[in-house]
């Protein structure tokens, strides 16, 4: 997946206005081409033509008045640095922060430090607001000397399940909904932890997860395949052996018997014309027999 190929590629055609007839054909193409989830792009197409729109006002502007306009931070271009930081740190873990804001800033026409001061400016703050909720929270707690006897006595007495019912009601092993429940509105209380972003990141991990097991189902496919053409092709070797061996047996045994039949021949040819007449029969006779012996060396003489 390359998010950042796909959004400086939509930069460069908003820029040049090249579209075409269809947005969403282009942005489905570009989803296709850089192997990203369907839909995952609409968002950042509006966001990047709503920032080329402003930009084009801001030239304009300055245009026209011939003087430099300070450009203020849009609450659209906040949006656009989490979201893509975001998505980025998903899709790419480990990636250093500063390579992030250098790519934010070349997307939204920025300097790198002006996008570097913002992004730590709003996270200070943030901290900040954290820390104020933190230190607003006060406990208060009791001497033992101060604890009335009998109270707890009697808070002693309750079994251990009905305190548990009368803070807070712990669901069923098997029933998730309850868990999913109780997830949410304890999440909801607690200061500092937001729920989206808890659920979006479970979701990536359990992405993640889905993806690396059924990587690994095909990593064992293919190792499986590729031992069993290792296999194919050793049980070949070994036929393709047994073959040559058979073959050079069988051509020894015939340079044998064609060795044969040229000691015959020869020694026919030294025998006067009378004397081939006389030993014609049994010389034939010995032919055949050689050739009788093994047949391959009928192939010979054809």
């Amino acid at each position: 997946m390359s998010l950042k190929l796909a959004l400086f590629e939509i930069k460069e055609v908003l820029r040049n206005q090249q579209i075409g007839a269809s947005e969403e054909e282009f942005i489905h193409e570009l989803e296709t081409k850089n192997n990203l989830k369907a839909g995952s792009l609409v968002w950042y197409f509006n966001h990047l033509m709503m920032m080329n729109v402003y930009g084009e006002e801001l030239s304009e502007q300055a245009h026209e008045s011939s003087k430099k306009i300070n450009r203020k931070w849009t609450k659209n271009e906040i949006d656009f640095m989490f979201h893509y930081i975001n998505d980025r740190q998903q899709e790419e873990w480990g990636i250093n922060i500063t390579e992030i804001l250098d790519e934010i800033a070349k997307l939204l026409n920025r300097g790198y430090q002006s996008v570097n001061y913002k992004y730590y400016t709003i996270i200070k703050s943030k901290d900040e607001k954290q820390n104020e909720s933190f230190e607003g929270v006060q406990f208060t707690t009791i001497n033992q000397k101060d604890l009335p006897v009998l109270s707890a006595q009697i808070i002693a007495d309750i079994p251990a399940q009905t305190q548990v019912n009368q803070t807070i009601a712990a669901p069923k092993d098997d029933d998730l909904l309850d868990i999913l429940s109780g997830l949410i509105t304890n999440v909801q209380k607690l200061p500092g932890l937001n729920l989206n972003e808890l659920l979006r990141s479970l979701y990536q991990l359990t992405n993640m997860a889905l993806q690396n097991q059924h990587a690994s189902q095909e990593i064992e496919s293919m190792k499986s395949k590729v031992n069993s053409e290792k296999l194919a092709l050793q049980d070949s070797l070994v036929k393709k052996e047994q073959q040559l061996m058979l073959e050079k047996k069988r051509n020894d045994e015939l340079q044998k018997e064609v060795a044969k039949l040229a000691m015959e021949i020869t020694s026919f040819n030294q025998l006067g014309d009378a004397a081939k007449i006389q030993n014609l029969k049994s010389y034939n006779q010995r032919l055949n027999y050689i050739i009788d012996g093994f047949g391959l060396v009928l192939q010979v003489g054809s």
